[in-house]
């Protein structure tokens, strides 16, 4: 294949998969439109939605608010707040959440910090030291996986958001869905969706707009925007057997280029069978923090009952959130 140049300007960076070369406005301009066309895509986002922004400070998620502060000025009737969650990591929360604090003032967009401490009456780095102490089986990163998701829906219903926005790129969405079926964890599998599907009512509907985006992309655009972010790894992170799958992936994707759009194809492409169904009555509302559930006892108050921890704060005390609004007749593209 012939190599081309999208212009005269001076070449930054070539595609692995067309061999076309891009000059540095070039290709943020393509990062952008094709964030733009997967939210359309996946009907991702409405106009007059309320958007959650998961932002940790990192690479992705300060892209990602740099982006979408973008699009906002084109729909002023979108609303963005950015949440941030602390887990209570020492030596590397803190520095994260004054980023966080200094780029959404520089923003000026709304910001909600709300910790674990808070919600679960411990921070990780004390959840994980119980854990090992009693040779629980999950992994920290396991652990902080299904603390952080609770946590950010509570975030989300605080600020009454109509949905939460994460910053999964291509990398993380096809390690998901690869991680699903070397589990053999089939409803995982059915239920991994780029559709933003509200299964229950106390649940924020999740999109990843990312997810037709590199990860090697996401540190090109970072770096032509002079984009400061927190770059230090989580110190759990090396833990978690998502690094094996990474590791192969990333060889994968460098031997074999649009290894890691395949995946993520394919399971657009048998996704269609699969059934998605919203707005579902929950099978149980828990019985220690109310909220939904596939037992009587959620996962987390099991958790923090095992390892000798409180039970989480019932929305009520922690919130007192507002009635979610309808947004069933909102369907233009954003």
């Amino acid at each position: 294949m012939s190599q081309t140049n999208c212009c005269q300007d001076i070449p930054f960076t070539q595609d692995q998969q067309s061999k076309k070369v891009y000059c540095k406005k070039h290709f943020t301009e393509r990062i952008e439109k094709r964030v733009r066309k997967t939210i359309n895509k996946y009907t991702m986002l409405n106009r007059e939605d309320h958007i959650g922004l998961g932002y940790s400070g990192g690479k992705d998620s300060t892209v990602l608010l740099n982006i979408l502060v973008k699009l906002k000025k084109q729909f002023s009737q979108c609303n963005l707040t950015a949440l941030t969650i602390d887990e209570g990591i020492k030596g590397y929360r803190e520095e994260c959440l004054e980023l966080t604090k200094k780029i959404t003032k520089k923003y000026q967009i709304p910001h909600v910090i709300i910790s674990f401490k808070k919600i679960y009456g411990a921070t990780l780095d004390q959840i994980v030291e119980e854990s090992l102490s009693k040779k629980h089986a999950l992994s920290a990163c396991s652990i902080c996986g299904i603390l952080r998701r609770r946590a950010l829906n509570y975030a989300a219903r605080q600020i009454n958001a109509t949905k939460i926005a994460t910053a999964h790129n291509l990398d993380d969405e096809a390690q998901s869905i690869l991680l699903n079926l070397l589990r053999g964890d089939s409803n995982k599998f059915i239920r991994f969706s780029r559709f933003p599907i509200q299964k229950f009512q106390t649940l924020i509907p999740r999109i990843r707009p990312f997810v037709r985006i590199t990860e090697p992309e996401i540190v090109l655009y970072a770096y032509v925007k002079d984009l400061e972010y927190h770059s230090y790894p989580c110190p759990y992170a090396f833990s978690a057997m998502r690094n094996t799958i990474r590791t192969f992936l990333s060889e994968m994707e460098e031997k074999h280029p649009s290894t890691l759009r395949n995946i993520v194809n394919l399971h657009d492409s048998i996704s269609r069978y699969f059934p998605q169904m919203g707005n579902l009555e929950p099978p149980f509302l828990c019985q220690k923090c109310g909220e939904v559930s596939a037992h009587e006892i959620c996962p987390i108050c099991q958790l923090l009952d095992n390892l000798g921890f409180q039970n989480p704060l019932k929305s009520e005390e922690l919130l007192n959130p507002h009635p979610q609004p309808d947004i069933s007749d909102r369907s233009r593209s954003f």
